[in-house]
């Protein structure tokens, strides 16, 4: 039931809740929203969900202390060692002993709550929140198993939270909701009809074995698995996004078309929009930022993209792809945007969001430094010594999976999104929606259903 496209949540959790959630007066849909999480949560994990409670209490009254100490500086940094040392602890012990010993959503939910405390200290949030405030904005369960990691800003822009259903703001509820679902239906899609799909051509190529794949397989695998991220994790945060605005909350923004990209750092600053900014805010700025000389720079750009890696896993290929991900950051920062003519640095970029992204996504897939290597003499095949068992291999799975390919490439240009958002609210694209919503059950309801790639990190 956790996995937003699973039919029990689509037509039982979500829609029970949504009516509960505005039957109950304004001044106690709060709670609500913080009992319906953490039965969600508790369905889910419910071994460690007195981890998730134990870490809300805990830092509810390390918010209070620093609201109201002369020390604020040193309590933050005490209750930010806490927090952190706890998804090192359990990032260790998922990986290494046990994954089930990883709590559901630590890595999201610790991050709310560093930034909490965070922007406590620094008097963003002026008024004292109650502890019911507190808590359901950081077990809330639209994103507390794979974000967005929404600020408590956020949160506090609710705008039915306080109003009691009747008179005119029944109209507005009603609106919210109808809005909402057009996001999660659209998400649904990317979800079950394109993510999904593309997820067996990259289970089919890993059977077929990395070794003997032709080189157009692999390159053909190399952007099957950067869209399957992407529409799986874009589809996911729509429909998070989407359930939030049923509620009342604004949307959040996570994605932000990244392959209209003009280079790595501005395709991350588009990609998992609010993880960015967190390493932004929370650690890249604080360390200095760009407001520092060259060198010092180099170092907190380093320091945010080891922490990355180490973020969505401690396996050396996740700290890899953070390494590579630097170098090429730094590179365009200093010498392709720098020494070379705009026009060349404009191409270049643009060769680095369409060739090296896809190739980096395949370092972040594959945890075996051995397989890797096979994969990438597949895909530059002058090295190496791995030979392709069948050289047409890529023609019959073109045949299998070539529309979804199709449709994953389509959807990349940015003005077919924006198209929808313009006109999203007209009779015709409801009609849409619902033909695509139908058809996305009749695949559920076919098929075991696939977890969202995010739910490991």
């Amino acid at each position: 039931m956790i996995n937003f496209s699973d039919l029990t949540f689509i037509f039982r959790f979500l829609p029970v809740f949504v009516i509960a959630f505005y039957l109950t007066p304004a001044s106690y849909r709060k709670w609500t929203l913080l009992v319906g999480s953490l039965f969600f949560y508790g369905v889910g994990d419910i071994r460690m969900l007195p981890v998730l409670v134990g870490a809300v209490i805990v830092n509810y009254l390390f918010s209070r202390a620093i609201r109201g100490a002369d020390k604020k500086k040193l309590l933050l940094a005490f209750v930010v060692c806490i927090d952190a040392l706890m998804l090192v602890e359990f990032k260790i012990l998922g990986q290494v002993v046990d994954n089930s010993l990883m709590p559901l959503g630590v890595s999201f939910f610790v991050f709310k709550m560093i930034s909490f405390q965070a922007d406590t200290y620094m008097d963003k949030i002026k008024e004292e929140p109650t502890f019911a405030d507190v808590a359901a904005y950081f077990c809330m369960f639209p994103q507390i198993v794979s974000g967005p990691i929404m600020r408590f800003s956020g949160y506090e822009d609710n705008d039915v939270m306080g109003k009691d259903v009747g008179k005119t703001e029944l109209k507005e509820i009603l609106s919210n909701i109808e809005d909402g679902l057009r996001f999660f239906v659209l998400g649904l899609f990317f979800k079950v009809m394109i993510a999904d799909h593309l997820a067996m051509l990259w289970n089919d190529i890993g059977t077929i074995g990395y070794e003997s794949l032709s080189t157009p397989l692999a390159w053909i695998g190399a952007a099957t698995y950067s869209m399957q991220l992407y529409y799986d994790f874009w589809g996911y945060s729509l429909m998070a996004a989407g359930i939030g605005v049923m509620l009342g909350f604004p949307f959040v923004v996570n994605f932000d078309q990244p392959y209209a990209a003009k280079s790595v750092s501005d395709f991350y600053r588009r990609w998992h929009a609010t993880l960015g900014s967190w390493f932004r805010d929370y650690i890249y700025i604080p360390l200095g930022g760009s407001k520092v000389k060259a060198p010092r720079i180099v170092l907190n750009l380093l320091v945010v993209w080891l922490i990355t890696g180490f973020w969505h896993g401690i396996t050396l290929n996740y700290i890899l792809w953070g390494l590579i991900l630097f170098v090429i950051i730094v590179s365009e920062r200093f010498i392709v945007f720098k020494l070379l003519p705009k026009w060349l640095g404009t191409i270049v970029g643009k060769f680095h969001v369409f060739v090296l992204i896809p190739l980096t996504w395949v370092i972040f897939a594959i945890p075996g430094m051995s397989m890797l290597g096979d994969y990438f003499s597949r895909l530059f095949p002058f090295f190496g010594e791995a030979v392709a068992v069948n050289n047409n291999d890529y023609i019959k799975n073109l045949g299998i999976y070539g529309a979804f390919l199709a449709m994953g490439l389509i959807l990349l240009i940015p003005g077919i999104y924006q198209l929808f958002e313009r006109n999203r609210k007209k009779p015709v694209v409801t009609i849409i929606l619902l033909i695509v919503f139908w058809i996305c059950v009749y695949s559920l309801s076919n098929s075991a259903g696939n977890p969202f790639m995010y739910f490991k990190f």
